[in-house]
């Protein structure tokens, strides 16, 4: 438990109900560094408009403009990565974790005992996706220990970031893929080329999420949801069986 992982978290000074769940985070990572995230409603974000016009001729769907903000913030924190990987501080390997605002760190002792692992098989890791739907794919698995499997993820079950690491190979790669304001950054198949970096996660999640204040990016009604649950629900069940014969 003596190693010590690089880290990031996005906090706004504009969200000061989660300050305390950042508190958490602090208390067991120190040198975790605050970023602060770009918020649309509160700073000027260049061409806004237009590329919200411009999401919707390249998918069909306008981006909302926090989810505008969302992917900028996280560029923010890749765009670090890859310049300290130029300073040679840190081996190339080296993963970053990054967090947000509403993260939770659930197992502390199991991610770092595997980030040495993780670091040397994977280029972007998912210590927590999709509250615990995401899918790992049987012919995959590395590693099974306790209750927790590690392997690839089926990508199109991989949703969510708010608790995952990264090298700078794949921080940059990322950067390119997502250089055109296109899907939300939530879906991360729209990004991933399986030729371009490897993926993995670790289930049940060990990073997970309050669930404790309202969403920066969407504001859901209860009816919605319920209707997002049952959703999840129907989607998980059709990820399993595809990721069980994978």
């Amino acid at each position: 438990m003596n190693t010590t992982i690089p880290s990031f978290i996005l906090q706004s000074i504009h969200e000061p109900e989660r300050k305390n769940q950042v508190d958490e985070i602090k208390k067991h990572l120190p040198q975790v560094e605050i970023i602060e995230p770009v918020f649309p409603k509160y700073e000027n974000v260049p061409f806004l408009k237009r590329l919200v016009q411009k999401s919707k001729e390249r998918t069909g769907t306008k981006l909302l403009t926090t989810e505008i903000g969302v992917l900028m913030s996280h560029r923010k924190i890749w765009k670090k990565i890859v310049a300290l990987s130029k300073l040679n501080i840190n081996p190339a390997n080296t993963h970053y974790l990054i967090f947000e605002s509403d993260s939770k760190i659930i197992d502390l002792e199991t991610l770092y005992e595997h980030i040495g692992m993780v670091q040397n098989k994977y280029e972007l890791f998912f210590w927590g996706a999709w509250h615990n739907n995401v899918s790992i794919k049987k012919s995959s698995i590395t590693a099974t220990f306790q209750n927790y499997i590690i392997g690839t993820p089926l990508i199109k079950s991989v949703y969510c970031a708010y608790g995952y690491s990264i090298n700078a190979k794949a921080a940059q790669k990322m950067l390119d893929a997502t250089n055109k304001i296109n899907y939300p950054l939530d879906l991360f198949k729209h990004y991933y080329n399986i030729n371009s970096f490897s993926i993995g996660a670790i289930k049940p999640e060990v990073i997970s999420t309050w669930q404790t204040t309202e969403s920066n990016v969407r504001v859901e009604r209860p009816m919605d949801k319920i209707k997002r649950i049952i959703i999840i629900k129907i989607f998980h069940l059709r990820n399993q069986i595809l990721a069980y014969f994978c």
